[in-house]
């Protein structure tokens, strides 16, 4: 009789491990998706800031008017900027990143605060991307990965 009840602790006392385990990887996946989203949305608020800086400096910038990509996101209101997919919001940073190049070395005080707030965006982004990345990895691994395409969760896409 003893050994059965000493089984039967030993069965539970494992079983309770494992789903205490189990219940503290999806509060850490959980945990993870947030912060995740928590810096996407301050990097996409950041470029569109970011977007709009430099489209209110346009006339200083003689190359503004060749990338039309600029002006048709920093025209649309803020539900349409909602709306745009990721391709799109690809192509807007890139095209900052091709403004930020393109910018004097002078030390003109327009162009320091739109390289100022491009090398805030920037940092911003590989903050994203470095939160992705430990995401993606988490979600991936066993078992984990079991339980994370059950609830939904997806791999994140890097930007830029």
């Amino acid at each position: 009789m003893l050994d059965y009840l000493s089984d039967i602790i030993i069965i539970l006392v494992l079983v309770g491990i494992v789903v205490f385990v189990v219940i503290n990887r999806r509060n850490r996946m959980f945990k993870l998706w947030q912060d995740v989203s928590r810096h996407e949305v301050a990097f996409h608020r950041n470029l569109f800031d970011t977007a709009r800086a430099f489209a209110h400096h346009a006339e200083t910038l003689d190359i503004f008017q060749d990338l039309e990509i600029m002006q048709e996101f920093t025209d649309g209101d803020k539900d349409e900027r909602k709306s745009l997919g990721l391709e799109e919001r690809q192509a807007l940073f890139k095209a900052l990143q091709t403004l930020y190049v393109s910018l004097d070395e002078e030390n003109v005080k327009p162009h320091a605060e739109l390289r100022e707030k491009f090398e805030a965006l920037q940092t911003l982004r590989l903050r994203y991307n470095s939160k992705v990345l430990y995401y993606n990895r988490f979600i991936m691994m066993f078992p984990m990965r079991l339980f994370a395409r059950r609830m939904g969760f997806e791999e994140k896409e890097y930007f830029g």
